[in-house]
């Protein structure tokens, strides 16, 4: 997995550079020289052949390769040729050519060996840099970009297009890429499509299996922001917490579909998925690393033969969120972790498997989880010896020093379950919880319509009237009467002494 990713951010890396380089200067010279620069940075070799014009630079024959020596894997990107016009104001504008190869071949210890050619294609492509040496703006535009898998071969025998295919494109494409260099270098981007559209497939002549996958997406944003530290080595993961380095992004798109189909010996399985609105966001620095996505208006089918009938799922809205930090510290760092799923519903069919007769309502649910702390991390999770090391001792890789729960919500058939709570975490004692280090704190619940939701259930046979006694005799152990009918509520506590109390009464 860590080789794929790397060899994945090279090509992409190549391929952004290409339509919207890192940094230039002003004359067409010094424009493929900033190009160069900035490749070779990011752990490229580059050779090519120049010819200065009257206007400009003809550049051909390119060739970046970035390699990984010790995973016998490398990624080239080639050009047949690119025109430097300087334009008379003070800026340049560069042409591509209309196919752009990108060769990736992994030939890794063990495993097969893989080569491949992406065809890196456009249709007017054009980018226009501009600015002075210290801080340049780079504008392209395109009518299409397209990334197709052309060849490919798995132990020197080739694969066909009917047996492997994978196509992404991009209409209409508009963008800019600013750069400022004092030391450090800042690199933002802005790039916006309006329309994204992807096939992939494959078909294995030897047995039944095959997959297809096929979806769009519409209003395409993705804005990024990186600053790369002096002597920053992107080859080295230790170079992300040596300091100074921070990325920050976001991605987003609207009606989102998707199509798949995956065929085996016992059949078919199809489905469809299906997104209003996308959003995406992350930050990664030498601390910590930062990821937030929603997502609105979802919907999910699915069918085959393994399956008892179809199903049809929707959801008004979902969210996921998680901060982590990534270097070892001797102080409490923060991290966060919540979940939702809100307006979730199902099919009347699937509803009918267990309540045919409707006895439970059928609202939308909810289930949400939100949760903020401290923790302090023993590890560099990038630095490979690091973690390594934490794997052949077994040790903690870190521990915990303070939990907030923020939200608990659980909506569900007519009943509700909500929380809030906030405890500390005393690591040096190991032995009042039996090797988990001694909690102080409160967490305070509620809970509506549990003795409905409890008696709907008896009603259906789906609870024995025993085991409906021995739920609400452990409710009312834990919990006294709220302010509603059919209301509870429960403040658990664990004292300084590691005592357990559920509303001042201890239990523990």
């Amino acid at each position: 997995m860590h080789r794929l990713a790397r060899l994945s951010t090279s090509s992409a890396l190549a391929l952004g550079l290409a339509a919207g380089p890192a940094f230039a200067d002003l004359t067409a010279q010094q424009v493929w020289g900033g190009i160069e620069a900035a490749m070779q940075g990011f752990g490229y070799s580059v050779s090519a052949t120049e010819t200065a014009t009257s206007d400009g630079l003809d550049v051909t024959d390119v060739v970046m390769r970035f390699e990984v020596p010790e995973e016998n894997s490398a990624v080239t990107v080639s050009m047949d040729a690119v025109d430097l016009v300087e334009n008379g104001d003070g800026s340049v504008t560069m042409t591509f050519p209309a196919s752009m190869p990108i060769t990736i071949d992994a030939a890794p210890e063990g495993e097969d060996t893989v080569n491949m050619v992406l065809d890196y294609a456009n249709d007017g492509l054009e980018l226009v840099v501009s600015g002075d040496p210290a801080n340049m703006t780079y504008a392209y535009s395109a009518n299409q970009l397209t990334i197709s898998l052309s060849e490919m071969n798995i132990n020197g025998e080739p694969v066909g297009r009917d047996e492997a295919r994978f196509d992404f494109v991009l209409d209409d494409v508009t963008g800019t890429t600013t750069t400022a260099k004092s030391g450090a270098m800042t690199i933002t981007q802005d790039v916006q499509a309006s329309a994204a559209s992807y096939d992939f497939a494959f078909n294995d002549p030897q047995s039944d299996d095959a997959a297809l996958i096929t979806g769009s997406m519409g209003a395409v944003l993705a804005t990024s922001t990186a600053t790369l530290p002096e002597g920053f080595d992107p080859s080295n993961p230790e170079s992300l917490t040596a300091g100074g380095f921070s990325a920050t992004g976001a991605l987003s798109y609207d009606d989102g579909e998707t199509q798949f189909a995956a065929t085996e010996s016992a059949g078919t399985t199809s489905g469809t998925t299906k997104t209003g609105s996308v959003r995406i966001q992350f930050s990664v620095d030498d601390a910590a690393i930062r990821y937030d996505v929603t997502a609105t208006e979802q919907a999910f089918t699915l069918s085959g033969p393994e399956l008892p009938l179809p199903v049809d799922v929707r959801m008004a809205a979902s969210s996921f969120n998680m901060t982590a930090p990534v270097a070892a510290a001797e102080e409490p760092q923060d991290m966060a972790f919540g979940i939702a799923m809100r307006g979730f519903e199902v099919s009347d069919l699937l509803w009918n498997i267990f309540d045919p007769g409707a006895a439970l309502p059928r609202d939308p649910a909810t289930v949400a989880l939100d949760l903020t702390g401290q923790v302090t991390p023993f590890v560099n999770l990038f630095d490979p010896a690091d973690v390594a090391r934490i794997e052949a001792t077994g040790q903690v890789p870190g521990e915990l020093n303070a939990l907030t729960l923020n939200d608990l919500t659980v909506e569900v058939a007519g009943a509700k379950l909500g929380g809030t709570g906030q405890f500390t975490f005393d690591n040096d004692d190991m032995t009042t919880f039996d090797g988990f280090p001694r909690p102080t704190g409160t967490v305070s619940l509620t809970l509506d319509g549990a003795n409905a939701l409890i008696d709907k259930l008896i009603a259906m046979g789906l609870l024995t009237n025993e085991d409906a006694m021995g739920a609400r005799m452990m409710m009312s152990m834990f919990a006294v009467p709220g302010d509603g009918a059919d209301s509870l509520k429960s403040s658990l506590q664990i004292n300084e002494q590691g005592h357990v109390l559920a509303n001042g009464m201890r239990i523990q």
